[in-house]
This record gives structure tokens, C-alpha cells and sequence, in this order.
């Protein structure tokens, strides 16, 4: 039995796919890469934008035509917001929604089953509604990952309750669920045992970890009153091993100046943040429903400068939302000067059916998308080259992850892409360097070790 898997989106598809990956591995089958020839493929899907609804369709037709007898399943969130839509297609057999992933394996091996024996597919639909997205889907303790043995992805959480104008992801995901702390720390030690330098707590919305109504921690955490994702970093803090922790991302519409006040002392976390901002504009984030003020965020920022002044924040960005004025853009223009962000994620504003922005009126054209989306990633180049030429002259301790050339490749903690200079091919892959930044070299820095 040869599976294939295809991902899509988030750092939290990514890890429900290891996941899957594992289940299908423990009942024998071989997982082969998406492009070749599979018993089945299974495509995990994101719905942020439309483009990634396109994608998913463009790959599911592409792999039918090389395969017409595997059987191709979709799940993730396009499944799950739109599972009509796709069971129509006749290339997909099965569509499954979120928080039944952990059932695609015995469903695959069952379809299979029917093919062998000669009777075909069934053609399925299974996705809970939205009501229904409730408790944490557990996946058991996952330790394999795509990196190499360097970066591991961590769970944490499920689900999101903020429910902004423009986003579809609370609908396909669920409200807020969090994982155990217990399962948190036992796969956080099975992953630094199997030699993993970095783990990344991620989840829908990791700022809302465990702040759902009846949501135990551990009693420890309960004994000196942590809550919230602060109860998970003490408890890895604690852990033994050379390893740090990466967050992958926190809402500002979610933490504060204190809240981040507490959390930046631990020691394993890096320091590098994504702080997601969307607009500049106080107008603008009023009517995207984000719950926070341009100077709200601007706290934020200060108080990570403050601990350290090289603290890296990276971000994204939605240009041309309905009502962005030239003014509310120039406000974005100067938030990312101010900021001085590592990296800029900038995105067109496109409608999603279902959301309340969907029935805004537009009001920024294509062509003037275009010309501000431009505007905004020259901005944003220029302000990450100011931001890493601020890093120069300073020891920085970098994970090595891969080798291009005479360089080996790898981030620093505050999340900047190093080259160090290595013809001879001293450094080792899955280990720790330290290192000094010399120049801009790339979209990163050179760097020399120490």
C-alpha cells in the first residue's frame, strides 16, 4: 500500500500530516513522495485565500490523470467549508472534514480493501458540522517531521473564537480546544530524545491556549497560578537537553504589553515572534473586527525591544481591504517602518464566501491592489535588509539545517537566514553553530563562526 500526501497551509496542517503519516506507517504501508504514483492520495487543505482553493483542485485533477485507480481523499479546511463542492468533483472519492483526521487511515485501508476485491470506490462525505467541532482530536505522541531530525512541530491547540470579518478559519477549524499539558511535555521529550534542536508550539491560535471554560492544567502550573501558553514554555523550560522553543505565532488581539512581559524571560524561547497585524490602520482594523489598536500593538512591539533590542517580529499584512484609503496604507507604510520587521507576508484582499467582509463593498480596485501590494513588499524588503544590518557584529547561535554551495544554511534564534561560510563541510546538519554576522548576503546575512 503506497500513500501520498499532499499539504497545504499552516504549520498546523503540516503537523497533522506527520501524523497521518505515522498512523499509515504503523499499519505497513509506504509513504512515497506526492508526485509519484500511490495507492491513495491524500490532500490536506488550507482556505485562507482563494488561491489555495484553486491549488488543492489544480493537484487533485493533475494526480488522477497519473493515477486514475488510486483513490484521492481531501480533508482539511477547504474540505471542511466546502465539502459539497469538492464531492462533486469527479476526481475526489472522499472528502473528510476537520477533527476526523485521526479516521483516515482505517477509512483508506477500507476503500482499498473494496478496490482490491474488485467492487470500486464508495464515494463519501464525512464532515462534522460546525456545532460538532468540539474536544481536542488527539493524534497520539507524533515524532517524525519533515526537516530532518532538526525542526519538530509541536500541537498545542485547536480552533479559534476571534472570529475577524475577513477570516474563514473559525469556521473551518472549530472554537478554541487545547491540548493536555501532560501529552504537550511527553511529546516534547520524545522529540528531543530522538535529537530534534527545535521545537515549534503551534496551533489555530496559540495565544488562546488553554482559555477555554473548563480547561484543567497540570498541578503544577495550577500551584503557582500559570495559565495559558506562559504554563507551557515553564514546563519545557524545565526539560533537560541542548533544544530551544519557537512559538509560531501570537495574536495581538489576544496578548498584551504584560502578558508578553511574562512569557519573554524563559530562556529556551527564541527570540523571534510572529505578530500578526493586517493593517496599520486604525479605520481599517476596526473593520476587520481585530480587536486591538495601532498603538495597542505598538506596546507590544516596544516591550519585546526593550528585553532585547534585536528581538525579531515578523508579520502579515492584507492590502486593499474595503475602505483602505490611500492614508490608511500610508499608515501601514510607516507602522512597517516603525516596526522595522524581519519579514513582511503580504496578501491581496480577497473575499471569502461565508465571512461578514464578503459582503463589503469594495473599494480598492485590482490594478490599484496590485500597485499597493508592490509598493508594500519594496517597503518591507528594505525595511528587513535596515533590520539585519542592525544584527551586524553580533554572535548569534544558529541551528544548521541544510547546504547550498560552500555555505552552510540555517536561523538564528531571532529568525534570520544565515550563510556560514563552510567549503569544508565542518558543520553538521541537526546542530547548533555559533556564529557572527558580517554582511547581507541573499535574503539573509554571511556570517562566520566563532
Amino acid at each position: 500500500m503506497k500513500i501520498a500526501f499532499h499539504t497545504l497551509g499552516c504549520k498546523v496542517n503540516q503537523y497533522e500530516t506527520e501524523a497521518m503519516k505515522e498512523e499509515f506507517s504503523s499499519h505497513g504501508a509506504e509513504i512515497v513522495g506526492e508526485d509519484e504514483v500511490a495507492d491513495a492520495y491524500i490532500i490536506n487543505t488550507c482556505t485562507v485565500t482563494s488561491v489555495a482553493d484553486s491549488k488543492s483542485r489544480k493537484y487533485i485533477r493533475r494526480m488522477k490523470k497519473l493515477s486514475p485507480d488510486s483513490l484521492m481523499v481531501v480533508t482539511g479546511c477547504y474540505a471542511q467549508t466546502a465539502g459539497e463542492e469538492l464531492k462533486a468533483m469527479p476526481d475526489v472519492d472522499m472528502v473528510i472534514g476537520n477533527n476526523l483526521k485521526s479516521t483516515i487511515c482505517d477509512e483508506v485501508i477500507y476503500q482499498l480493501t473494496l478496490r482490491d476485491a474488485g467492487k470500486g470506490f464508495v464515494k463519501e462525505s464525512k464532515i462534522l458540522p460546525f456545532g460538532e467541532l468540539v474536544g481536542y482530536e488527539e493524534y497520539g505522541i507524533v515524532v517524525s517531521s519533515e526537516s530532518q531530525m532538526q525542526r519538530a512541530y509541536i500541537k498545542i491547540e485547536e480552533g479559534c473564537n476571534r472570529f475577524c470579518a475577513y477570516c474563514k478559519i473559525p469556521y473551518a477549524r472549530g472554537t478554541v480546544r487545547s491540548r493536555g499539558l501532560e501529552e504537550i511535555i511527553i511529546e516534547a521529550k520524545a522529540l528531543v530524545g530522538r535529537g530534534y534542536k527545535e521545537l515549534v508550539l503551534t496551533g489555530i491560535n496559540t495565544a488562546l491556549y488553554g482559555c477555554e471554560e473548563g480547561f484543567k492544567f497540570d498541578r503544577r502550573a495550577d500551584e503557582v497560578g500559570l495559565t495559558g501558553i506562559e504554563a507551557v514554555l515553564k514546563r519545557l523550560d524545565e526539560l533537560d537537553g541542548d533544544f530551544r522553543v519557537r512559538l509560531s505565532s501570537l495574536e495581538p488581539n489576544v496578548v498584551d504589553k504584560e502578558h508578553i512581559e511574562r512569557i519573554v524571560k524563559y530562556k529556551r524561547l527564541c527570540r523571534h515572534l510572529h505578530l500578526s497585524i493586517q493593517s496599520g490602520s486604525d479605520k481599517v482594523l476596526k473593520a476587520m473586527k481585530r480587536r486591538y489598536t495601532r498603538a495597542e500593538y505598538l506596546d507590544i512591539v516596544d516591550e519585546l525591544r526593550s528585553f532585547d533590542p534585536m528581538f525579531g517580529i515578523t508579520t502579515d499584512i492584507i492590502v486593499g481591504f474595503p475602505g483602505e484609503s490611500e492614508a490608511d496604507f500610508n499608515d501601514t507604510l510607516d507602522l512597517i517602518k516603525r516596526v522595522k520587521f524581519g519579514k513582511v507576508h503580504a496578501f491581496k484582499f480577497s473575499p471569502r464566501k461565508g465571512t461578514e467582509a464578503a459582503a463589503y463593498k469594495e473599494t480598492v480596485t485590482p490594478t490599484e491592489k496590485t500597485a499597493r501590494i508592490n509598493k508594500l513588499i519594496e517597503e518591507a524588503e528594505s525595511v528587513a535588509c535596515e533590520y539585519q544590518s542592525r544584527n551586524f557584529g553580533t554572535v548569534q547561535r544558529v541551528l544548521v539545517e541544510t547546504f547550498e554551495e560552500d555555505y552552510a544554511t540555517g536561523y538564528t534564534s531571532n529568525y534570520i537566514k544565515v550563510y556560514i561560510r563552510d567549503g569544508e563541510r565542518k558543520l553538521a546538519a541537526g546542530e547548533f553553530a555559533e556564529v557572527r554576522l558580517v554582511a547581507i548576503y541573499k535574503e539573509g546575512c554571511l556570517a562566520e563562526v566563532v
